[in-house]
């Protein structure tokens, strides 16, 4: 009968064998499954003040690699090579501005063939903003304390056991840009809601959120498009520069012509100050020490003004 063979000592063991495999085979899945959860972050960043943020938050519990290194780059035209693709391929997040700022990346994102890869948009994700604003967001103060925010609650979903970690690093990244915060409320407190003028809209954000007014939209965008301004409106700014209608000029040293040069030269000759910023991080400074010398050159204007 069935039950004397299971009291038969060798099927006693054939059955002790045969549960203690069912129930070291229900003791490993789980474990390759956190071993498969457990794959380090790997961030690519488009530009590099984003992986700075990337970097800060992840700690020690992943790694940033920055696609564009050098400052002279214009991410509007920069040009993948296939080592970039190799390296968006082995990553698990790919990170950028959006807004149309650097579509290359997403070309590359989709044609890694990976399937688990998370795409960042810090525009439309994090400041979900539409396509068609000014996509030059990491000038609007808001974006960099929103994005370490952002990432330290997508990281801590990707790795839970470190949720804790990211979230700290979040929070201490926001604590570096204090000073860079008050820096703007003192500037706004003496903006007086001025016009001012610029040579293209790459500084416009931070403009706004200083309380001034912006009187060279369509100037800004043709130089932007690479098109030249239509004639009403150089006209337009220059008898604004000429009569001393606007606190300052303010030039995007990456990125000049004829028209721009002219417009630069027109100011400093009229006594009307040009404040003078950059669309990239300049090489050895963090985000926050790019930030502040420019706002010390409109410190400087704004007290020579008074």
């Amino acid at each position: 009968m069935l039950v004397d063979h299971l009291r038969h000592p060798f099927y006693l063991c054939l059955s002790f064998l045969a549960l203690s495999l069912f129930l070291g085979g229900c003791q490993t899945a789980p474990h390759r499954a956190r071993t498969t959860a457990q794959k380090p972050i790997h961030v690519v960043a488009s530009v590099d003040f984003y992986g700075e943020v990337a970097s800060a938050v992840l700690g020690n519990h992943g790694r940033v690699t920055t696609l564009i290194k050098s400052p002279s780059v214009d991410p509007h035209d920069f040009d993948p090579t296939p080592r970039d693709a190799t390296t968006v391929s082995h990553a698990n997040v790919v990170l950028g501005n959006g807004l149309g700022y650097d579509t290359w990346l997403d070309k590359l994102a989709k044609s890694s063939g990976q399937r688990q890869l998370k795409t960042i948009h810090v525009g439309e994700d994090v400041r979900h903003l539409k396509a068609g604003v000014n996509e030059h967001i990491w000038y609007d103060p808001q974006t960099m304390p929103q994005l370490a925010t952002y990432l330290a609650q997508q990281f801590g979903r990707q790795a839970p056991q470190y949720k804790a970690d990211y979230q700290r690093n979040a929070r201490r990244y926001v604590r570096r840009l204090a000073p860079l915060q008050r820096q703007i409320t003192r500037l706004k407190a003496q903006s007086q809601h001025q016009a001012v003028a610029a040579s293209e809209p790459v500084f416009d954000a931070a403009l706004s959120a200083l309380g001034y007014r912006r009187i060279s939209d369509r100037f800004e965008k043709a130089v932007e498009n690479g098109t030249d301004p239509a004639p009403r409106d150089v006209h337009a700014l220059q008898t604004a520069i000429k009569q001393r209608k606007i606190a300052f000029f303010v030039n995007n040293q990456q990125a000049s012509n004829k028209t721009v040069a002219g417009m630069v030269q027109l100011a400093k000759q009229s006594g009307v100050p040009v404040l003078n910023v950059t669309e990239t991080r300049p090489k050895g400074l963090t985000y926050r020490e790019w930030m502040q010398r420019q706002y010390r050159q409109l410190a400087r204007i704004q007290q020579q003004s008074h």
